[in-house]
């Protein structure tokens, strides 16, 4: 057959055009966790943590279609899909994911022990994008194809038990009772308040890897990172939303709600358990909220900022920071796209109801790991050097 290899690249907000427009439960249908077996010796399965395969066929000796479908609709296309596949002896097939009506989005990643990935971008799409289509060399070794790396919620708690010059404490749970953890540095007074978000929506791991950079530089044991933490008190919650990142969800929670549009109603639980934690911090401090950054992740590095306002608690911060972030980055040309603090966003949330300055980043998807990796180090300097 011949093969036509295409990359697909989409300019789109993570926001979508499609959302739901009340943060009420809605009904979500659960994939079946199963070990798919089939004639040829070929094995699939999504019993692992942040896996996703809807549905898997057997098309001839060496094709098999994996159907990949949301967790509810209307959603943002974000279909992500993760599982391993294994044959009884070393060999080819061929592999189709279908989406039904939604487009490709992520070209698979390969793993044989699901921490060191390779890209596989020789991926062929139907004309319409619903379908991709690609070629695996399998073993009796499990691979794990995924969207994005898998970075399940046990993976984020583990990692939050390593950090240096942090406490942490659960404030509150998920649906399905995981916990919402949040770490925060001590030195300070406590006066003084930086928030740091990840993870609301589980595909978009481009931004959690520069949150961790993030959180890496303002916990070291610089004598900048010292001296900033003296006077600065870190609130980072790294993981809202455990349920969806283990369900393999494209962007809800086990409620069916979008997270990031849960900012004004409150009625998740992750969102109510963030809010009444830094209010209760807030008032048992007497502490302001100087900054917010809520780490996301879509097509290209976006910049969703509020409309600037004389009335934060530091009037001016975010432009001043965006401008010297992108000075600091050679060739680096931010995309910045303003909006009124009115909506249900956590970044309008900030900046309404605590005076923060806030913003959204959203992180590309196919920013290589080192460049994400620095985007996120030159995001924490540029805020110590300007804050201190």
């Amino acid at each position: 057959m011949k093969r036509l290899f295409y990359m697909l690249f989409l300019l789109c907000a993570c926001k979508g055009t499609q959302q739901v427009t009340s943060s009420s439960s809605v009904k979500v249908k659960m994939q079946v966790r199963k070990e798919y077996d089939f004639k040829g010796g070929v094995h699939f399965s999504n019993r692992f943590p942040g896996a996703r395969a809807n549905d898997i066929r057997q098309v001839d000796d060496s094709t098999f279609k994996i159907t990949i479908l949301p967790e509810n609709a209307p959603i943002n296309p974000s279909p992500w899909y993760a599982f391993s596949v294994w044959t009884d002896r070393p060999g080819r097939i061929h592999l189709c994911l279908d989406y039904d009506r939604e487009q490709h989005r992520y070209d698979p990643k390969i793993s044989n022990d699901g921490r060191q990935w390779t890209d596989t971008t020789q991926v062929r799409l139907s004309a319409d994008s619903t379908k991709a289509w690609f070629t695996l060399l399998t073993s009796p070794d499990s691979l794990i194809v995924a969207a994005q790396e898998v970075i399940p919620s046990v993976a984020v708690y583990n990692w939050i038990d390593s950090l240096p010059n942090v406490q942490h404490e659960t404030i509150g749970y998920s649906i399905l009772h995981k916990p919402i953890v949040a770490l925060h540095t001590t030195g300070s007074d406590g006066k003084k308040l930086i928030v740091v978000l990840s993870r609301q929506h589980p595909p978009e791991v481009t931004g959690y890897f520069a949150m961790q950079e993030f959180v890496r530089v303002v916990t070291a044991n610089t004598p900048e990172a010292i001296r900033f933490r003296q006077q600065y008190e870190i609130l980072i919650m790294p993981m809202l939303n455990p349920d969806g990142v283990d369900e393999g969800d494209w962007r809800h929670n086990l409620g069916g709600v979008d997270l990031n549009r849960d900012w004004d109603e409150f009625k998740q639980p992750e969102t109510k358990a963030v809010k009444d934690y830094l209010k209760k911090t807030i008032a048992a401090q007497e502490a302001k909220v100087y900054f917010g950054l809520d780490f996301h992740s879509t097509y290209r590095d976006v910049f969703y900022i509020n409309e600037d306002s004389v009335h934060t608690n530091r009037p001016g911060f975010t432009l001043q920071w965006l401008k010297e972030f992108q000075q600091a980055i050679p060739g680096f040309k931010a995309r910045v796209k303003p909006s009124g603090n009115g909506g249900n966003v956590s970044k309008s949330w900030l900046s309404r109801e605590l005076g923060a300055e806030a913003l959204t980043y959203e992180v590309g998807d196919n920013t290589s790991r080192d460049q994400l990796k620095m985007k996120g180090r030159v995001a924490a300097e540029v805020m110590i050097r300007l804050l201190h």
